[in-house]
């Protein structure tokens, strides 16, 4: 009899640590879509999703590893973005980089505006102009088999960066073109879709989406607007310089910058 209950006393042991690991699991879970949904993104919430989504993989893979389809899923969810990032490096295609980065942006339209956020559930100037070309980089990447806008979107997600540190060419992203007292007054054949317009003191920033037509994320109109020249704005009214992503600028034609 003794050798029969120490047979199926570890069987309720395992039960409640198996519930237990389930219960920490879940909430692990609940936690890291309540971050991936949260509009606002800074360094610390950065941190918390992918250390939430390594959690929570590691937590299924250990939970239900007898599955094997579970086993299996698991596994193909990390070895498909690690051979995506492993694809060799190309030149890039500037114009087809250009038009996956204005299709991602107008993807945004009328999202509202927040401080500070890079979602469809909120998102402003920086985040806007940021996120479209961590979309587009994306689709490019994947459509092309090229590991190098895989790679510049992922560094791009993770460095935020300001208007203003676009403006000042922040980690070499972008190449200041020229300047202008305000965007009515410039000449639309200087510009290419995708460049960028900014303001002087680096509060607002917004996209050239081609035939004379802008988008931005507006603080005043709290929303992403996409505005045609002329139009009644004030950030097409006040001195901007002008920028082109780094990734968009053809390999033998490299611009200087003009004053």
């Amino acid at each position: 009899m003794e050798m029969a209950r120490s047979n199926t006393s570890p069987k309720p042991f395992a039960s409640t640590t198996n519930r237990l690991g389930k219960r920490v699991w879940n909430w692990i879970v609940i936690l890291t879509v309540l971050v991936f949904l949260w509009p606002v993104s800074y360094r610390t919430t950065r941190l918390a999703l992918v250390a939430g989504l390594g959690l929570a993989w590691a937590g299924a893979l250990v939970l239900w590893w007898d599955r094997r389809w579970v086993r299996g899923v698991l596994l193909l969810a990390v070895a498909l973005p690690a051979a995506g990032l492993g694809f060799s490096s190309r030149a890039v295609d500037s114009d087809s980089l250009a038009e996956e980065y204005v299709r991602s942006l107008r993807a945004f339209r009328g999202v509202r505006y927040i401080w500070g956020g890079e979602s469809s559930l909120g998102i402003d100037c920086s985040g806007l102009v940021r996120k479209g070309m961590i979309w587009g980089q994306l689709r490019h990447g994947l459509r092309t088999f090229n590991g190098r806008p895989l790679r510049s979107a992922l560094a791009l997600w993770w460095y935020d960066c300001t208007a203003e540190a676009m403006r000042d060419s922040y980690r070499g992203w972008t190449l200041r073109l020229f300047e202008s007292r305000n965007v009515e007054d410039v000449d639309c054949a200087r510009l290419h879709s995708g460049d960028l317009a900014v303001t002087t003191d680096g509060v607002h920033i917004m996209a050239y989406l081609g035939n004379r037509t802008w988008i931005e994320a507006d603080p005043e109109a709290q929303r992403v607007l996409e505005v045609s020249l002329p139009a009644n704005n004030k950030w097409f009214k006040v001195p901007v310089i002008f920028l082109r992503w780094q990734c968009l600028v053809p390999p033998a034609s490299v611009p200087r910058a003009q004053s």
